[in-house]
């Protein structure tokens, strides 16, 4: 079974102002509690498979060379 990854759309409040903010993201819920102090899940998680042998994408990649 391939590795999932949970990413759940949230808000967090910010320090400065007080306000709830909605990120413009979606991640784990451990990295979501790692980065702010005070946070909401706004929604269900997105379940995405992941190969671990699929390659990242690198916009430096290697491209199709033009038909002749």
């Amino acid at each position: 079974m391939a590795p999932r990854l949970e990413l759940f759309p949230f808000r967090f409040r910010d320090p400065r102002t007080g306000k709830w903010i909605r990120a413009r993201y979606r991640a784990e819920r451990r990295e979501i509690a790692a980065r702010y102090a005070e946070f909401e899940i706004t929604g269900p998680a997105q379940v995405r498979d992941v190969d671990p042998e699929a390659r990242a994408f690198s916009p430096h990649g290697h491209t199709a060379s033009p038909k002749e």
